[in-house]
C-alpha cells in the first residue's frame, strides 16, 4: 500500500519531463526515417550492382527500425504522460485533504487514518470521545456504513471520517495508477537489434491496445470525431496541444489516419504505422492458416481456400503499397503519402503522389468495378502515370495525384460469375454508399490545402468509379472539385452534365469505341439516367420530356466535353504515351484549350 508520505512527496513532474524526452525522441525517429528514405536510399536507388543492392537492403532495415522506434517511443511517451497526469490528480486530492486536516488539528497517519480529539461535555452532560477514523476501502457501501457509525461519534468523528475516506481514495487511486502503468511500461520492452520482424510489428499492435487501455479515462478513441464532417475533424485536431496530438497519433493511429481534413503529413504518419501492423497481423494469420489446410476436395477445403486467397491477396496488396511508398522521392517522383488504409470490407487504400496540401493542381482518381486491396497495384500505377504526365502539362506548377480506394466497389461485371446471376456492377447501391466518403475526402483536401481557392482540383472516375463520382457530385451532394472527368463511364446517375454541380463546361468524358469498350452501353440501362416527365418551358408552359434512353457521359446529349482518346480497351486509358493519358493530364493541369476533343 502506498503511504501518505510517499504520495505526498511524489514528483509527477519528473514523469512529465521524461515524457517530453521521449516525445523528442519520437520526433527524431520520424525525422531519421525521412532522411533514410529520401536521402540515403535515393542515392543508392540511382545506382546498380550487387554491393549497392546489399547496401540498399541494409538501409531499408534501418528505415524500418526508425519507424518502429518512432511508434514505440510514442507509446512510452503517452504512457509516461498518462502516469504523470493521473498521479498528479491523486496527489492533489491527498494534499487537499491533508490541508483541511491540518486546519482542524487532526493528525494523519501514514496509512491515511485521521485522529480526532474528544469534546468535553458541558454542565454535567456527556461529551464526545476522541478516536481514529480510517478510510476503509470497502467501496461505496463501506464508506456509507463508516459515515453512519461516525454520526454517533460527534462532530469531530464525522469530519475526520470524511477526511479519512478522501485520503484513502487518493491512496488507492495512486496505488492502482502505479500498478497499471508499471504493467504497461513493462509490456513496452522490445527485443534488441535493428531488424524488425513481423512478430515485433504484431507485438506493436498489442502494445497499442495495452497503452490505450492504461489511459482509459484520460484519452480515448471515443474522443476522436469519427464520422464527423471534415471541418469538424480539422477543428478538433487544431484545438489539441502538440502533446495531445502526439498522444493520439501514438495510441490511435488508425482513427487519426482516417480523419478527412487533417494535414497529409499527419495522416501519412498515422497510416504508415497501421500498414506495418496490419501487414504483420495478416502474415501471422496466413502462416497459421496454411498449417491448418484440410484434405483437398470438399466444402471444408473450398472454405479454407477462400480464406487463404483473401489473406494472400491482402498481403500482396499491402506489399504493393509498401513498394509504392518506398519509391517516393526516386526516379523523379515526389514524396508519397498514405492518406488512408484499412483491411475492412474489400480494403481501403488512399495514396497520394505529391503532397495535395501544397499542390497547385490535385487529381483524385476513383477506380471502378473489381477495385480492392488485393488488386491495388494497377491503380497505384495509374496514379503515378497521371502524376508524371500532369506534371509535364503543368509547366512548372506542382501536382499531386491521389488514388482513392475509399469505398467497397462492386466486384463483378459479368452475369453468372462469383455466384451472381445479376452482376453487382449494375447495382447503384455501391455508388450511393460510397458517395458520402468521397464527398468528405474532397472536402478534407480542400480544408487541409487552405480553402477552395488554394488550388485546382479534378476528380476522375473510371468505370463504376464515375458512378460513385456522379452520386457524390449531384447538385444536392456538393463535391469539392473544379473539374470532373468520366472515363469509360456506364452512367453517373444524372441525365446531364449540368446536374453535377460544377457546370457543364467543367465536365469531361472519354470512352473508346463501342467494340473497344462495351461498358458505357452495357451499363446505361442500370446506371445511366433519362429525362422523362413534365418540364416547365418558356413562359411557364409545361411540356413533356421524352428523353427515354438513359444518358451516359459519352453521349453527346449528356452535355460534357467529349475528349479524343486512343484507348483500345476498357482498362487502357492510362497507357503510357497515349492521347488518353495526355488529355486527362491537360484537364488536371487546367490547360483546357489544349485538350483534344473527339
Amino acid at each position: 500500500m502506498i503511504t501518505v508520505s510517499q504520495l505526498n512527496s511524489a514528483r509527477p513532474a519528473d514523469f512529465a519531463s521524461e515524457a517530453e524526452n521521449w516525445s523528442q525522441f519520437t520526433t527524431w525517429a520520424g525525422t531519421a526515417k525521412e532522411f533514410v528514405d529520401q536521402e540515403m536510399a535515393d542515392v543508392l536507388r540511382e545506382r546498380s550492382g550487387e554491393t549497392v543492392t546489399a547496401a540498399l537492403g541494409r538501409v531499408t532495415v534501418l528505415a524500418d527500425n526508425c519507424e518502429y522506434a518512432r511508434l514505440q517511443s510514442g507509446l512510452v511517451c503517452a504512457a509516461l504522460g498518462g502516469l504523470a497526469e493521473e498521479l498528479a490528480d491523486a496527489q492533489r486530492r491527498l494534499r487537499s485533504a491533508l490541508e483541511e486536516a491540518a486546519e482542524r488539528g487532526y493528525p494523519v497517519g501514514e496509512d491515511g487514518s485521521v485522529t480526532f480529539p474528544a469534546i468535553a461535555g458541558e454542565d454535567g452532560e456527556p461529551g464526545w470521545q476522541g478516536g481514529t477514523a480510517t478510510g476503509g476501502g470497502g467501496g461505496r457501501l463501506g464508506d456509507y456504513l463508516d459515515s453512519v457509525r461516525a454520526l454517533i461519534g460527534g462532530p469531530h468523528a464525522i469530519s475526520a471520517q470524511g477526511l479519512a475516506q478522501r485520503i484513502g481514495r487518493a491512496l488507492r487511486q495512486a496505488e492502482e495508477v502505479d500498478e497499471r502503468y508499471a504493467r504497461t511500461l513493462a509490456a513496452l520492452v522490445v527485443e534488441p537489434g535493428l531488424r524488425i520482424t513481423e512478430a515485433m510489428w504484431a507485438d506493436a499492435g498489442e502494445d497499442l491496445r495495452t497503452v490505450g487501455a492504461a489511459l482509459t479515462g484520460l484519452l480515448s478513441a471515443d474522443d476522436i470525431p469519427a464520422g464527423a464532417p471534415a471541418g469538424e475533424n480539422a477543428a478538433w485536431w487544431n484545438a489539441l496541444s502538440e502533446r495531445e496530438q502526439e498522444t493520439y497519433l501514438a495510441l490511435f493511429p488508425a482513427a487519426v489516419g482516417a480523419l478527412d481534413g487533417l494535414p497529409a503529413v499527419v495522416r501519412d504518419r498515422a497510416n504508415r504505422g497501421v500498414l506495418e501492423i496490419e501487414q504483420a497481423r495478416v502474415a501471422t494469420e496466413l502462416e497459421a492458416h496454411r498449417a491448418l489446410e484440410p484434405a483437398a476436395g470438399g466444402p471444408a477445403h473450398e472454405e479454407w481456400q477462400r480464406a487463404h486467397d483473401r489473406l494472400e491477396g491482402q498481403s500482396r496488396g499491402m506489399e504493393a503499397i509498401q513498394n509504392r511508398l518506398a519509391a517516393g522521392g526516386t526516379n523523379g517522383l515526389p514524396e508519397t503519402f498514405l492518406l488512408g488504409f484499412g483491411t475492412e470490407g474489400n480494403g481501403r487504400a488512399i495514396v497520394a503522389v505529391g503532397n495535395p496540401d501544397l499542390a497547385d493542381h490535385t487529381a483524385v482518381y476513383v477506380p471502378g468495378t473489381g477495385a480492392r486491396l488485393e488488386n491495388v497495384e494497377g491503380d497505384l500505377v495509374r496514379g503515378t502515370r497521371l502524376w508524371r504526365e500532369s506534371t509535364m502539362a503543368a509547366m512548372g506548377e506542382s501536382v499531386s495525384t491521389v488514388m482513392w480506394l475509399g469505398y467497397d466497389a462492386p466486384q463483378n461485371a459479368m452475369p453468372f460469375e462469383k455466384d451472381e446471376i445479376i452482376p453487382s456492377a449494375t447495382d447503384r447501391r455501391y455508388a450511393l454508399e460510397g458517395a458520402p466518403a468521397l464527398r468528405e475526402f474532397t472536402s478534407g483536401l480542400e480544408i487541409a490545402a487552405g480553402g477552395p481557392d488554394a488550388g485546382h482540383t479534378t476528380v476522375i472516375g473510371h468505370s463504376y468509379g464515375s458512378t460513385v463520382v456522379g452520386a457524390a457530385a449531384r447538385s444536392d451532394g456538393g463535391l469539392a472539385t473544379d473539374d470532373i472527368v468520366a472515363v469509360g463511364s456506364p452512367g453517373m446517375l444524372v441525365p446531364y452534365a449540368k446536374d453535377l454541380g460544377v457546370g457543364s463546361d467543367h465536365v469531361w468524358s472519354m470512352a473508346a469505341g463501342t467494340f473497344d469498350d462495351v461498358v458505357p452501353n452495357a451499363g446505361r440501362m442500370f446506371l445511366g439516367e433519362n429525362d422523362v416527365g413534365v418540364g416547365v418551358g418558356r413562359y411557364g408552359i409545361p411540356y413533356l420530356k421524352t428523353d427515354v434512353i438513359p444518358n451516359v457521359p459519352s453521349d453527346e446529349q449528356f452535355g460534357a466535353h467529349i475528349m479524343a482518346n486512343d484507348s483500345t480497351g476498357h482498362s487502357a486509358y492510362w497507357d503510357e504515351n497515349s492521347l488518353s493519358l495526355r488529355n486527362q493530364s491537360r484537364v488536371i493541369a487546367g490547360r483546357y484549350d489544349d485538350v483534344e476533343l473527339g
